[in-house]
């Protein structure tokens, strides 16, 4: 519905054909991305980008909630949220980086980026820092990775609030009684269980790059250009070409549906998995929240450490009124139970440990789940970056061939210098 009107609480789907803007608590509308001209000095604006504000209409719907309740103290200020990409022509940091001299107007006050954009060299500058007016308990509370990205030093860039990505192995526990090992040449040599994920995939990318990382890889060269190293890549390749017959057929799957399919009719033991994926699976059948095993996923010399994305919101207004409250709103959509009840509803893992704890009371899954936040680091590269392609190959090859892992590193490497 283009420039059309909805006059109830309907909350935005990420299938919407324009990003939609919000104004909280009369309407939301769908514009066809040109915000509007007249600005009221009493609204604050949020951008979000749906893939993290829409993942689902629960959560969307959950956040324009909790807006319209922090509004009711407020007096006459109002909140506008509009979702935005975060890349692109009309994205966040295009408007970000062209908006301000020509529309300073009509540019937000807080946006939801992912954490790697505010350390990012590209993209840093577009951020106001929150140190002076941000609360140190709550920085305190988020999680390792997430914090790594947000804080530089006494500096704090954002506040992160979501994580996304936790990858670790499902089991069923009535089948596995017994301490599973915890080194892959070990576990993966147990032929009375076998393990299934989606090779053909992000998926197998990811366990590649876990591997490689694990046996010291780097993914930059000293010209600082994205690059592969040979010999831990050969390395890595090497172990999961460790008895491959204990993988079924995960190298025709492309997908965790698929997998998951192939696990829940008992066709396999374990299952790679990643949170937000189990999130939404548990909320479809919540028997799964008690009938579910999960351990870290096992790698070279101990569990392979998780690589996680979080979000966080930023401050991308200078004038000192509108930061403060700004930051009034973030601290609300922050707090514990808010943050709780939104990462419940939009099937995340909230970046801060007293939401986490809030929501495992209710689900063991989030205990584990907080367990392996802390000890994860944050992805180094994006999902769909070349190196991700080139390492999603190599796995592929290296399963479904018997060419030498050691050539298939080489390939990979000058694969990525071309």
């Amino acid at each position: 519905m283009q420039g059309g009107t909805i006059n109830d609480e309907v909350a935005p789907t990420a299938a919407a054909t324009a990003p939609p803007t919000i104004a909280v608590p009369l309407t939301i509308t769908q514009s066809p991305g040109v915000p509007p001209q007249e600005i009221d000095n009493r609204m604050l604006r949020l951008w979000i980008p749906p893939e993290i504000g829409a993942r689902t209409e629960a959560g969307a719907q959950e956040l324009i909630s909790q807006v319209r309740a922090f509004r009711t103290g407020q007096g006459d200020l109002g909140v506008a949220i509009e979702q935005k990409p975060i890349e692109g022509a009309g994205g966040i940091l295009n408007y970000l980086q062209t908006g301000r001299i020509v529309a300073a107007g009509i540019m937000p006050d807080i946006v939801a980026v992912p954490t790697s954009l505010l350390m990012d060299g590209r993209s840093r500058d577009l951020f106001f820092p929150m140190t002076d007016l941000a609360d140190q308990t709550y920085i305190d509370g988020v999680f390792p990775a997430p914090a790594e990205q947000a804080i530089n030093g006494q500096q704090i860039l954002g506040y992160p609030f979501a994580t996304t990505g936790l990858t670790h192995l499902n089991f069923n526990p009535e089948v596995i009684t017994q301490t599973v090992p915890l080194l892959w040449r070990s576990f993966i040599s147990d032929t009375n269980h076998t393990l299934v994920f989606p090779a053909d995939s992000r998926e197998g990318a990811m366990l590649g790059l876990q591997f490689y990382l694990a046996e010291g890889g780097t993914l930059v060269d000293g010209a600082g250009r994205p690059a592969l190293v040979a010999e831990p890549l050969a390395r890595s390749l090497t172990i999961l070409s460790t008895h491959k017959a204990n993988l079924l057929q995960s190298h025709q799957l492309k997908t965790l549906d698929e997998a998951w399919q192939y696990h829940q009719l008992g066709l396999s033991d374990f299952i790679w998995m990643r949170s937000d994926y189990l999130l939404e699976r548990q909320l479809l059948d919540p028997t799964l929240i008690n009938s579910q095993g999960y351990m870290p996923v096992p790698g070279v010399d101990g569990p392979l450490i998780p690589l996680t994305t979080s979000w966080a919101w930023a401050l991308t207004t200078n004038d000192p009124t509108r930061q403060s409250m700004a930051m009034e709103l973030i601290s609300y959509l922050t707090s514990p139970e808010n943050l709780a009840n939104w990462s419940s509803r939009s099937q995340v893992l909230p970046a801060h440990r007293q939401a986490i704890d809030l929501m495992s009371a209710q689900n063991d899954y989030l205990e584990f789940a907080a367990e392996q936040m802390e000890l994860a680091r944050p992805m180094p590269i994006s999902e769909t970056s070349r190196i991700m392609d080139v390492l999603g190959d190599a796995v592929f090859q290296v399963l479904t061939t018997e060419v030498s892992p050691v050539l298939i590193a080489e390939q990979a490497v000058t694969a990525l210098r071309q």
